[in-house]
């Protein structure tokens, strides 16, 4: 009987240290979120400029529409990327330093997974975004259809990655 005690005693110990000791390191996840919040905040502001300078060269007749449209879908990528960058410094806090952040309910973060998966469907959107930017810059040929096989493979793996590995819960 008292080897039990002591043996759950020394567990008790043993759950109270490693609580500790993950309590005080759990903020070296703000390292990362704060590099991801001042990369998408660079970014967004990057992006900005050049939409702001695309639209200047616009109207001063450097670049007629479909040259303009060609330049907001890849601006728009970037956007993408930027809110993708914000998105995954919310949820490094969200899931290592504090989750007391009020979050609408899409944003929520479960586990790291929730992190991946969310950033995956980015991916893909991304991987989009960049063919549809190829095609309009008047891509053609095999080299259209290699590149559009490439993104299409890139897009269809990770989709079955994330249907399989995140919707199965392992």
């Amino acid at each position: 009987m008292n080897s039990d005690s002591n043996s759950s005693a020394a567990e008790k110990k043993d759950f109270l240290i490693t609580r500790q000791v993950t309590g005080r390191t759990r903020w070296i996840a703000s390292v990362p979120a704060l590099g991801l919040l001042i990369a998408s905040v660079v970014l967004a502001v990057g992006t900005l400029a050049a939409v702001c300078m695309s639209s200047v060269i616009f109207a001063i007749g450097g670049i007629d529409l479909h040259g303009l449209s060609i330049e907001f879908v890849e601006d728009a990528d970037m956007f993408l990327l930027a809110v993708a960058l914000f998105l995954l410094s919310i949820g490094l806090v969200n899931l290592f330093i504090s989750d007391d952040i009020p979050l609408p309910k899409w944003l929520e973060f479960r586990d790291f997974d929730d992190l991946k998966e969310r950033f995956a469907s980015v991916i893909n959107v991304m991987i989009g975004v960049y063919f549809l930017g190829y095609v309009l810059k008047g891509a053609q040929g095999l080299e259209a259809l290699w590149t559009g096989l490439g993104c299409a493979a890139i897009i269809v793996a990770l989709s079955i990655f994330m249907g399989t590995v995140f919707k199965s819960g392992d």
